[in-house]
């Protein structure tokens, strides 16, 4: 008997436009910056729950408390949407190369530039709670290639929105995506 074959980006696509199947349970999204307002619409329409922050300030006490299902990110928030996702995936050891930037590396570090950084146990607590949440970060400029993270660099790819849409992916995108399955265990 053949193998099933795993549904298409568009069956996907097609699946979220079931009124039926968008009506189970609304998927928490933490918006971090701008998105497009046809991007809102469609994923309001879609069934998704939005919570919007439009800066940095505040967002890991938020992660600390709060769980969400995925979290989106603009790379372009002020403060810096690319440091910001280093800062909430990074493991231990990479945290001890960040502290000398976000707690005092002298110059013009780059690390959220203009936000106050978090408490170290805020930190830690948003890292535990969102370690496997996956991070989908929108387009730069006029590039057609978002990201989704989970756990960088070996749980994370480069997605192409002419063939999977963001709104898709913002609304199927799961942890398990990136970890092989195993079978039974003897």
């Amino acid at each position: 008997m053949p193998a099933r074959r795993r549904s298409t980006e568009v069956g996907l696509d097609s699946q979220l436009s079931d009124p039926r199947l968008r009506a189970r349970s609304p998927r928490k999204v933490l918006v971090v910056g701008e998105i497009a307002p046809s991007l809102r619409a469609e994923l309001s329409d879609r069934g998704a729950s939005l919570v919007e922050f439009p800066e940095l300030m505040g967002v890991f006490e938020l992660l600390a408390r709060d769980a969400f299902d995925v979290i989106v990110v603009d790379p372009f928030v002020a403060g810096g949407g690319l440091d910001f996702v280093n800062a909430l995936k990074e493991d231990a050891v990479e945290h001890e190369r960040t502290k000398a930037t976000l707690y005092g590396a002298r110059g013009n570090s780059p690390f959220l530039r203009g936000v106050a950084p978090p408490a170290l146990e805020t930190l830690v607590l948003a890292r535990a709670r969102h370690g496997l949440t996956p991070v989908i970060v929108l387009p730069m400029r006029d590039s057609p290639n978002y990201a989704i993270v989970v756990q960088p660099p070996k749980a994370s790819v480069l997605r192409n929105m002419n063939r999977l849409p963001v709104a898709t992916a913002i609304m199927t995108v799961r942890a398990s995506d990136f970890f092989g399955s195993t079978g039974a265990l003897a």
